[in-house]
């Protein structure tokens, strides 16, 4: 009998399995190429850091169900992210690969918090257990397939928007906008599935099944995301998450080991007007700057 890692996690077929990218490949691309150093940190499954030109990967889709997933992933680059990183996105189309980005992100961190007995993996076992084998269905196209009720969603996070939580953790917008994450948030009766890909955040609900208060962010069940504006996200819960993820980053860049943060000052030292002009470095500017205009306030 073959072992559980020769099961595709998608279509739970025997297969050879590919290395896959828990966050989308495009991703690390984005933070590698405007990074200051050319590389970006990259923390494993189990918490650990490391200096990396890739995002974390793992044994989990066969071939097959690893363009089922590529094809949700490159629309939403192409039409949704990179626009929006650029500051040139318009519009957003109505489109089902939308909300199967969103659910192929969630699932696939669900799986590997599942690997590693996230702590909140036991306490949600029997919610999860259903929503992973309905998220797995509609990402498969099973006939006769029919939606849940429980809500993804998708928030553009920008500068603007994070400033108000710097009085509480000064390096929030970097910590956001530069990085990579996925875990399960529980926080006032409300739990859910949180990634963060640089700003662009992918929310899947537990409990309850939608967002209250959060308008134009959702793409499945229903599709709102970038129909309705301004987008709502006054829900309790959500700027807690996000100073905690700053505070999760921060202790991620206090565990690399010596020879990591010597390498990674090698490359400032080698490289400094592409430390300057990189997108770390704009963040880290515009970021000293709104520090010291709140300090000043009377």
């Amino acid at each position: 009998m073959k072992n559980q890692i020769d099961v595709c996690k998608l279509c739970k077929k025997d297969s050879n399995l590919k290395m896959s990218h828990v966050l989308p490949r495009f991703l690390g691309t984005y933070l590698k190429n405007t990074s200051a150093t050319g590389f970006l940190t990259a923390v494993d499954e189990n918490g650990n850091p490391s200096r990396s030109q890739d995002l974390y990967k793992r044994r989990l889709l066969c071939g097959q169900c690893e363009s089922v997933l590529n094809e949700a992933e490159t629309f939403f680059a192409e039409k949704v992210f990179y626009p929006f990183k650029k500051d040139k996105l318009q519009s957003i189309p109505v489109d089902d690969r939308l909300g199967r980005f969103a659910v192929s992100v969630s699932l696939r961190a669900l799986w590997i918090m599942q690997i590693v007995e996230h702590p909140l993996i036991k306490r949600w076992k029997d919610q999860l257990v259903e929503l992973e084998n309905e998220w797995r269905n509609y990402l498969l196209k099973e006939p006769n397939f029919v939606k849940g009720s429980h809500s993804h969603h998708i928030l553009l996070c920008n500068e603007a928007l994070l400033a108000v939580g710097l009085k509480n953790s000064p390096n929030l917008i970097h910590s956001v906008l530069r990085t990579s994450a996925y875990y399960l948030f529980e926080k006032f009766e409300k739990a859910y599935v949180f990634a963060n890909l640089a700003g662009v955040q992918i929310i899947s609900m537990i409990h309850p099944s939608d967002l209250p208060v959060s308008r134009g962010t959702e793409v499945y069940p229903n599709q709102t995301f970038g129909v309705q504006a301004p987008p709502g996200i006054g829900w309790g819960g959500y700027y807690q998450n996000l100073l905690e993820l700053a505070e999760k980053c921060d202790a991620a860049k206090g565990r690399l080991s010596v020879a990591q943060r010597e390498m990674i000052e090698r490359s400032l030292a080698k490289a400094p007007e592409r430390a300057a002009m990189s997108e770390d470095g704009r963040i880290y500017q515009m970021q000293q700057e709104l520090l010291h205009s709140i300090r000043d306030e009377p």
